[in-house]
């Protein structure tokens, strides 16, 4: 036995009686082993949460790639990049390697985002001028709410009912969304 040779790192041999360095067998895509001498698939560890690897034989935990900004990935040894989930619309996250949806976070009240994979929060879009949403997380442009008529609302982004100003003494708003 002390004249057999160890599979190297990122590789494993699961029967006896080998006769070359080529019947190892690499690690899956999303595994990797950092030590010698492995004799089962099972000694590949799955890349963390957060990441992926679509080579095989990987040797390091390294090797394992953070799903970009606007992504995660909530389970063990994914390996694509198309294993990182989109955070949905009405949300977003700006760094790489989230492991869960609750990464994700909400666009604020007087936002709304309406695609899918947001990467920064300057992708909530403020609601327009004469419109206000008062949650947070809004998905879409019909989530922002009219300012009743005999008001307006000369601002964009605006988060509250209370933001829409009455009209003056003299001048009225026949219509709701006046800017």
């Amino acid at each position: 036995l002390s004249d057999c040779i160890d599979c190297g790192a990122g590789k494993f041999l699961d029967v006896t009686g080998s006769t070359s360095q080529s019947a190892c067998i690499d690690c899956a895509a999303g595994r990797y082993v950092d030590v010698t001498g492995n004799d089962q698939s099972s000694d590949c560890i799955g890349c963390p949460t957060g990441t992926y690897v679509s080579t095989l034989g990987n040797t390091l935990a390294t090797d394992c790639i953070d799903c970009p900004a606007g992504k995660y990935v909530d389970t063990l040894g994914s390996s694509q990049e198309a294993d990182c989930i989109p955070c949905i619309a009405g949300k977003y996250v700006d760094v790489v390697g989230s492991d869960e949806p609750s990464d994700c976070i909400d666009c604020v009240a007087g936002t709304y985002v309406n695609v899918a994979g947001s990467d920064q929060l300057s992708d909530c879009i403020p609601c327009t001028t004469g419109t206000y949403v008062p949650t947070s997380g809004s998905d879409q442009l019909s989530d922002c709410i009219n300012c009743p008529a005999g008001t307006y609302l000369d601002q964009t982004g605006s988060a509250a009912l209370s933001d829409c100003i009455d009209c003056g003494v003299g001048k009225y708003a026949d219509q709701s969304g006046r800017p």
